[in-house]
C-alpha cells in the first residue's frame, strides 16, 4: 500500500474530503521524520516504535566489484512492532491457514 491508497481507504472509511487527508498523513510523516531526526523515539500505541540508532563505521564489501570499502558512520531507523499488532497479524495468519 502506497500513500494515495492509504488516502483513498481513509477517504472510503471516514467518508472525508481526499484532499484534506492527503494533507493530514503527509504532516504525520514530517512529524515522525522530524522527532526521528531529532534522535527521538516515536511510539504510536498499537502500532509500533521508530527508533534512530547510530551505525558505527565498518568495512563492507561492494557485491558487483568485490572491493572492500568503509563506510562512514551514518543514521539509521529501526522499526520494533508493538506485541498488539503481531498478535493481530499472527490470528489474520491462522485463520488464512484454517
Amino acid at each position: 500500500m502506497n500513500k494515495s491508497q492509504l488516502v483513498n481507504e481513509l477517504s472510503e472509511r471516514t467518508g472525508r474530503n481526499q484532499r484534506e487527508l492527503r494533507s493530514i498523513v503527509e504532516e504525520m510523516m514530517n512529524i515522525i521524520a522530524e522527532g526521528i531526526k531529532k534522535g527521538e523515539r516515536v511510539s504510536l500505541q498499537n502500532f509500533g516504535t521508530f527508533k534512530p540508532r547510530l551505525q558505527t563505521s565498518r568495512l563492507a564489501r561492494n557485491p558487483r566489484t568485490g572491493d572492500t570499502v568503509m563506510l562512514i558512520p551514518r543514521t539509521i531507523i529501526c522499526f520494533k512492532c508493538s506485541p498488539c499488532l503481531l498478535d493481530t497479524l499472527n490470528e489474520k495468519e491462522q485463520d488464512m491457514h484454517n
